[in-house]
């Protein structure tokens, strides 16, 4: 699995994110809306890339 996104309440986001750092994703993507510093944190000490608060949709045709 190379990403893994979410878009639930950002009260479940955090342990999605520690999911997906178990499971071996590269990446994890919080939708727009979702926010959790400190899973954030977890998430790039763990090596993985990871986008907090910004919607795919709109952030892969603005970079190309």
């Amino acid at each position: 699995m190379d990403v893994v996104d979410v878009f639930v309440n950002s009260d479940l986001a955090g342990p999605i994110a520690d999911e997906a750092v178990r499971i071996g994703a590269k990446a994890v993507w919080f939708q727009l809306g979702v926010i959790d510093e400190e899973a954030y944190d977890r998430t790039r000490a763990a090596g993985l890339d990871m986008v907090m608060n910004h919607c795919p949709a709109i952030e892969i045709p603005r970079l190309g």
